[in-house]
């Protein structure tokens, strides 16, 4: 037998409708109280209310624990399967004072585009983040953001906003169709310091105006500069393996996720304080890509080491090949 928890408000509500219906407190008419006047007598009386007035107090409280039942038992969140048009599955979100659909139902193994139409001013969902696909992304306000990925493995996989307060969950079915028991949405860590398992859900390609090329100085250093605010920007950085690198990290936002820097695969735990530049320095020696990430593990970026990578007048790396 299934018990469904009700919220002690609820009882709370229920207790007060039914006190002030039994009439054991009620206002008194002045002017009866006046014509009216009694000898003290030590003891409490009861003074009897309008009949009319209980009924509005049950009637308030009954429709406050009508209310309160609906939204912790019957409320379910929006769903809303997504429509492939050209080999693409999309979604159109609004985003307005939480996700709207906040439940999406996609297949496995075909790409997914959902595009997030802002029009709640409020900060906290000024960015939506999907931390199974490594995606922290911008929404400027009444714009359509369109935010890009394929997953791999059937589940159900969050997406929140920055402040982590709304949710969403997109459900991934097997190609076939068959939903699937839930899965954690806690990505595994890379088996090796250059890919992700095959089992892992992959990231969005990166635009190329988020990514930066480090820069080598006269003693042989590549420098980058990252600046962590709504995100990591740049948050991809081309480095050279067996070069040293020195990656200065400034802090732009009070937010405490930011506060400390993570990359685990060099062993750098670092912490940010607001406003101020920190610079990390290793040494890569293996070509592969290697995640940094804030300390609360919302928001990524990936140092991308390559070999083969000559520089020119020392300056600005350049590919040895195309």
């Amino acid at each position: 037998m299934k018990f469904m928890h009700i919220p002690l408000t609820t009882f709370a509500s229920l207790s007060l409708a039914l006190t002030l219906a039994s009439g054991t407190s009620a206002q008194v008419n002045h002017d009866a109280m006046t014509d009216h006047a009694v000898e003290p007598t030590g003891q409490f009386q009861r003074i009897e209310q309008p009949l009319w007035s209980r009924a509005a107090v049950t009637g308030a409280g009954l429709s406050l624990i009508g209310l309160e039942l609906w939204w912790f038992l019957l409320s379910k969140p929006k769903s809303r399967t997504a429509t492939t048009t050209g080999g693409v599955q999309e979604v159109a979100v609004t985003v307005d004072g939480g996700y709207d659909p906040s439940h999406i139902v996609v297949q496995a193994g075909q790409p997914v585009r959902l595009n997030f139409y802002r029009k709640d001013p409020s900060s906290c969902l000024e960015e939506v983040r999907f931390p199974d696909f490594r995606i922290a992304q911008a929404l400027p306000m009444n714009q359509t953001t369109a935010i890009e990925f394929t997953p791999t493995q059937p589940g159900r996989y969050e997406f929140a906003c920055g402040m982590n307060m709304f949710r969403g969950t997109v459900e991934v079915v097997a190609e076939d169709g068959d939903a699937v028991p839930p899965v954690a949405t806690t990505t595994a860590e890379p088996t090796d310091h250059q890919h992700h398992p095959s089992g892992v859900p992959t990231a969005v390609p990166v635009p190329s105006s988020e990514t930066g090329e480090a820069t080598l100085t006269p003693e042989g250093i590549q420098t980058a500069m990252v600046t962590a605010a709504k995100g990591y920007q740049p948050n991809r950085i081309i480095v050279e393996a067996g070069r040293p690198v020195r990656l200065d990290f400034r802090r732009d936002t009070p937010s405490s996720c930011y506060a400390q820097l993570l990359i685990p695969e060099f062993g750098i735990a670092v912490d940010l304080p607001e406003g101020k530049t920190i610079p990390v320095e290793f040494t890569p020696t293996q070509p592969g890509e290697y995640e940094f990430m804030c300390g609360m593990k919302m928001n990524f970026g990936t140092i991308e080491v390559r070999s083969g990578v000559g520089f020119l007048n020392g300056k600005t790396p350049v590919h040895a090949s195309a």
